[in-house]
Protein backbone atom coordinates (compact mmCIF):
# COMPACT_ATOMS: atom_id res chain seq x y z
CA UNK A 1 0.00 0.00 0.00
CA UNK A 2 1.43 3.62 -0.97
CA UNK A 3 2.72 5.10 2.38
CA UNK A 4 3.92 8.57 3.24
CA UNK A 5 6.78 8.96 0.78
CA UNK A 6 5.16 7.58 -2.18
CA UNK A 7 2.28 9.89 -1.56
CA UNK A 8 4.35 12.74 -0.96
CA UNK A 9 5.87 11.98 -4.62
CA UNK A 10 2.23 12.21 -5.84
CA UNK A 11 1.93 15.05 -4.25
CA UNK A 12 5.14 16.45 -5.79
CA UNK A 13 3.51 15.60 -9.47
CA UNK A 14 0.40 17.09 -8.46
CA UNK A 15 2.16 20.11 -7.58
CA UNK A 16 4.19 20.44 -10.79
CA UNK A 17 1.59 19.47 -13.49
CA UNK A 18 -1.79 19.60 -12.09
CA UNK A 19 -2.54 23.18 -10.43
CA UNK A 20 -3.98 26.22 -11.92
CA UNK A 21 -5.74 24.39 -14.97
CA UNK A 22 -9.57 24.35 -15.41
CA UNK A 23 -11.24 20.81 -15.07
CA UNK A 24 -12.94 20.43 -18.03
CA UNK A 25 -14.87 17.39 -17.65
CA UNK A 26 -14.12 14.22 -15.01
CA UNK A 27 -14.18 10.65 -16.50
CA UNK A 28 -15.23 7.87 -13.95
CA UNK A 29 -14.33 4.53 -15.34
CA UNK A 30 -15.17 2.94 -11.87
CA UNK A 31 -18.23 4.21 -9.97
CA UNK A 32 -16.86 2.29 -6.70
CA UNK A 33 -13.99 4.88 -6.78
CA UNK A 34 -16.34 7.63 -5.77
CA UNK A 35 -16.83 7.27 -2.13
CA UNK A 36 -19.79 9.33 -2.63
CA UNK A 37 -21.06 9.80 -5.99
CA UNK A 38 -19.44 10.06 -9.57
CA UNK A 39 -22.10 12.87 -10.64
CA UNK A 40 -21.57 14.79 -7.20
CA UNK A 41 -17.53 14.57 -7.58
CA UNK A 42 -17.98 15.74 -11.49
CA UNK A 43 -20.48 18.56 -10.38
CA UNK A 44 -18.37 20.14 -7.65
CA UNK A 45 -14.72 20.25 -9.36
CA UNK A 46 -15.80 20.99 -13.32
CA UNK A 47 -14.97 24.52 -14.32
CA UNK A 48 -12.62 24.54 -11.75
CA UNK A 49 -9.00 24.24 -10.67
CA UNK A 50 -6.69 22.49 -7.94
CA UNK A 51 -5.05 25.46 -6.41
CA UNK A 52 -2.78 23.59 -4.12
CA UNK A 53 -1.65 19.49 -3.45
CA UNK A 54 -1.19 18.95 -0.18
CA UNK A 55 -0.67 15.74 2.17
CA UNK A 56 -1.70 14.07 5.38
CA UNK A 57 -0.25 10.76 5.82
CA UNK A 58 -1.68 8.78 3.10
CA UNK A 59 -4.00 11.03 1.26
CA UNK A 60 -3.64 14.05 -1.19
CA UNK A 61 -5.63 16.65 -0.29
CA UNK A 62 -6.37 18.87 -3.69
CA UNK A 63 -8.75 21.85 -2.70
CA UNK A 64 -10.09 23.84 -5.64
CA UNK A 65 -10.76 27.59 -6.52
CA UNK A 66 -14.10 26.70 -5.47
CA UNK A 67 -15.54 25.19 -2.04
CA UNK A 68 -14.32 21.90 -2.30
CA UNK A 69 -11.30 19.70 -1.62
CA UNK A 70 -10.26 16.64 -3.53
CA UNK A 71 -9.03 14.18 -1.55
CA UNK A 72 -7.54 11.14 -3.09
CA UNK A 73 -6.04 8.09 -1.10
CA UNK A 74 -4.41 5.41 -3.30
CA UNK A 75 -5.71 1.99 -1.80
CA UNK A 76 -3.31 -1.14 -1.79
CA UNK A 77 -1.39 -0.21 -5.82
CA UNK A 78 -2.43 3.44 -6.46
CA UNK A 79 -0.74 6.39 -8.48
CA UNK A 80 -1.16 9.53 -10.30
CA UNK A 81 -0.11 9.86 -14.30
CA UNK A 82 -0.37 13.17 -16.07
CA UNK A 83 -0.30 13.42 -19.84
CA UNK A 84 -2.17 14.36 -23.18
CA UNK A 85 -3.21 11.62 -25.29
CA UNK A 86 -3.98 7.91 -24.38
CA UNK A 87 -5.76 7.17 -20.85
CA UNK A 88 -3.32 4.70 -19.19
CA UNK A 89 -3.94 1.35 -18.36
CA UNK A 90 -6.41 0.89 -15.09
CA UNK A 91 -7.42 4.29 -15.17
CA UNK A 92 -10.39 4.68 -12.51
CA UNK A 93 -11.14 8.34 -12.48
CA UNK A 94 -9.72 11.08 -15.19
CA UNK A 95 -9.53 14.81 -14.55
CA UNK A 96 -8.96 16.37 -18.39
CA UNK A 97 -8.23 20.15 -18.24
CA UNK A 98 -9.17 22.88 -21.08
CA UNK A 99 -5.23 22.94 -21.99
CA UNK A 100 -5.85 19.42 -23.27
CA UNK A 101 -3.64 17.33 -20.73
CA UNK A 102 -5.49 15.15 -18.01
CA UNK A 103 -4.66 13.61 -14.48
CA UNK A 104 -5.40 9.88 -14.03
CA UNK A 105 -5.69 8.23 -11.23
CA UNK A 106 -4.42 4.81 -11.22
CA UNK A 107 -5.91 1.95 -9.16
CA UNK A 108 -5.23 -1.87 -10.03
CA UNK A 109 -7.00 -3.68 -7.53
CA UNK A 110 -9.83 -1.16 -7.12
CA UNK A 111 -9.21 -0.36 -4.09
CA UNK A 112 -8.48 3.66 -3.82
CA UNK A 113 -11.13 5.83 -3.20
CA UNK A 114 -12.07 9.71 -4.32
CA UNK A 115 -13.76 11.87 -1.93
CA UNK A 116 -15.01 15.53 -1.85
CA UNK A 117 -14.87 17.50 1.56
CA UNK A 118 -15.02 21.49 1.99
CA UNK A 119 -13.80 21.09 5.81
CA UNK A 120 -10.08 19.04 6.30
CA UNK A 121 -9.68 19.12 9.31
CA UNK A 122 -13.60 17.24 9.86
CA UNK A 123 -13.07 14.64 7.42
CA UNK A 124 -9.51 13.94 8.96
CA UNK A 125 -11.44 13.51 12.16
CA UNK A 126 -13.81 11.58 10.81
CA UNK A 127 -11.55 9.39 9.33
CA UNK A 128 -9.39 8.90 12.17
CA UNK A 129 -6.49 10.34 10.47
CA UNK A 130 -4.27 11.52 12.85
CA UNK A 131 -1.34 14.33 12.73
CA UNK A 132 1.23 13.53 9.17
CA UNK A 133 4.43 11.54 10.33
CA UNK A 134 6.53 14.14 8.89
CA UNK A 135 4.76 17.31 10.36
CA UNK A 136 4.94 16.13 14.35
CA UNK A 137 7.98 18.34 16.20
CA UNK A 138 9.37 16.15 18.43
CA UNK A 139 7.53 17.41 21.89
CA UNK A 140 4.46 16.79 20.32
CA UNK A 141 5.78 12.97 18.94
CA UNK A 142 6.83 12.68 22.87
CA UNK A 143 3.46 13.48 24.23
CA UNK A 144 1.46 11.26 22.11
CA UNK A 145 3.82 8.60 22.39
CA UNK A 146 3.98 8.69 25.95
CA UNK A 147 0.42 7.80 26.22
CA UNK A 148 0.53 5.05 23.47
CA UNK A 149 0.27 1.57 24.62
CA UNK A 150 1.53 -1.80 22.29
CA UNK A 151 4.20 -3.11 20.30
CA UNK A 152 6.59 -0.30 18.46
CA UNK A 153 5.23 -1.31 14.83
CA UNK A 154 1.25 -1.82 15.80
CA UNK A 155 1.40 2.19 17.26
CA UNK A 156 3.59 3.25 14.32
CA UNK A 157 0.90 2.05 12.31
CA UNK A 158 -2.01 3.39 14.16
CA UNK A 159 -3.28 6.13 11.63
CA UNK A 160 -5.13 7.45 14.67
CA UNK A 161 -1.78 7.95 16.27
CA UNK A 162 0.36 9.34 13.54
CA UNK A 163 -0.80 9.14 9.92
CA UNK A 164 1.37 8.12 7.12
CA UNK A 165 3.24 5.10 8.11
CA UNK A 166 2.41 1.33 7.33
CA UNK A 167 3.99 -2.22 7.16
CA UNK A 168 7.40 -1.82 4.96
CA UNK A 169 8.46 1.47 6.40
CA UNK A 170 7.52 0.47 10.32
CA UNK A 171 9.79 -2.57 9.59
CA UNK A 172 12.64 0.26 8.47
CA UNK A 173 11.84 2.45 11.41
CA UNK A 174 12.24 -0.01 13.79
CA UNK A 175 15.54 -1.16 12.20
CA UNK A 176 16.94 1.94 11.83
CA UNK A 177 16.43 2.79 15.56
CA UNK A 178 16.85 -1.02 16.81
CA UNK A 179 14.06 -1.68 18.54
CA UNK A 180 12.47 -5.11 18.02
CA UNK A 181 9.17 -4.48 16.67
CA UNK A 182 7.44 -6.27 19.07
CA UNK A 183 8.65 -3.90 21.99
CA UNK A 184 5.93 -2.53 23.93
CA UNK A 185 6.12 1.75 22.66
CA UNK A 186 5.00 2.10 26.63
CA UNK A 187 8.17 0.34 28.07
CA UNK A 188 10.85 2.77 26.67
CA UNK A 189 12.53 5.59 27.89
CA UNK A 190 12.59 9.02 27.00
CA UNK A 191 16.01 8.82 25.41
CA UNK A 192 14.41 5.89 23.34
CA UNK A 193 11.61 7.69 22.24
CA UNK A 194 13.46 10.60 20.88
CA UNK A 195 15.91 7.90 18.95
CA UNK A 196 12.46 6.85 17.43
CA UNK A 197 11.12 10.01 16.73
CA UNK A 198 14.35 10.61 14.77
CA UNK A 199 14.94 7.11 13.14
CA UNK A 200 11.13 7.89 11.77
CA UNK A 201 11.75 11.20 10.17
CA UNK A 202 15.07 10.05 9.02
CA UNK A 203 13.60 6.99 7.26
CA UNK A 204 10.72 9.12 5.55
CA UNK A 205 13.20 11.90 4.19
CA UNK A 206 15.41 9.12 3.00
CA UNK A 207 12.85 7.50 1.10
CA UNK A 208 11.31 10.25 -0.10
CA UNK A 209 14.92 11.26 -1.53
CA UNK A 210 14.84 8.13 -3.18
CA UNK A 211 11.55 8.33 -4.82
CA UNK A 212 10.23 5.99 -2.55
CA UNK A 213 11.80 2.78 -4.55
CA UNK A 214 12.77 0.06 -3.13
CA UNK A 215 15.67 -0.48 -5.00
CA UNK A 216 17.22 2.87 -4.97
CA UNK A 217 17.14 3.22 -1.21
CA UNK A 218 20.26 3.16 0.63
CA UNK A 219 22.96 0.33 1.25
CA UNK A 220 22.43 0.66 5.32
CA UNK A 221 18.29 -0.01 4.87
CA UNK A 222 16.55 -3.48 5.45
CA UNK A 223 13.51 -2.20 2.50
CA UNK A 224 15.74 -3.75 -0.20
CA UNK A 225 16.29 -7.07 1.86
CA UNK A 226 13.08 -7.26 2.69
CA UNK A 227 12.58 -10.94 2.23
CA UNK A 228 13.69 -13.47 5.01
CA UNK A 229 16.60 -15.62 4.45
CA UNK A 230 18.38 -11.83 3.29
CA UNK A 231 21.66 -10.67 5.22
CA UNK A 232 21.13 -8.21 7.81
CA UNK A 233 23.07 -4.35 6.22
CA UNK A 234 24.68 -3.69 9.91
CA UNK A 235 25.39 -7.14 10.87
CA UNK A 236 25.33 -9.30 7.78
CA UNK A 237 23.24 -12.08 9.95
CA UNK A 238 19.50 -13.22 8.16
CA UNK A 239 16.47 -11.26 7.94
CA UNK A 240 14.01 -13.05 9.82
CA UNK A 241 9.96 -12.60 9.23
CA UNK A 242 7.93 -13.02 12.25
CA UNK A 243 3.75 -12.21 11.89
CA UNK A 244 1.29 -9.79 14.37
CA UNK A 245 -2.22 -9.65 13.33
CA UNK A 246 -1.89 -11.77 10.09
CA UNK A 247 0.80 -9.09 8.60
CA UNK A 248 4.70 -10.27 7.95
CA UNK A 249 7.20 -7.95 9.57
CA UNK A 250 10.86 -8.33 9.17
CA UNK A 251 13.48 -7.56 11.27
CA UNK A 252 16.82 -8.28 12.79
CA UNK A 253 16.87 -10.44 15.35
CA UNK A 254 20.83 -9.70 16.11
CA UNK A 255 20.49 -5.85 15.80
CA UNK A 256 16.99 -5.45 17.29
CA UNK A 257 16.59 -6.42 20.72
Amino acid sequence: MPELPDVEIFRRTAETHALNQAIEAVEIDDQKVAASSPQNLSESLRGYWFTEAKRRGKYLLMPTSGETVLVMHFGMTGWLEYNQGDKPGYAKATFNYTNGYSLHFINPRKLGRLYITDDIEAFCQYMKAGPDALALKEDAFMERAQKKKGMIKSALMDQSFISGIGNIYSDEICFQARFHPKTKINDLSEIQLVRLFHAMNDVLQTAIEHHAIPEKMPAHFIIPRRKEGEYCPRCGGAIKKDKRSGRGFYFCPHCQE
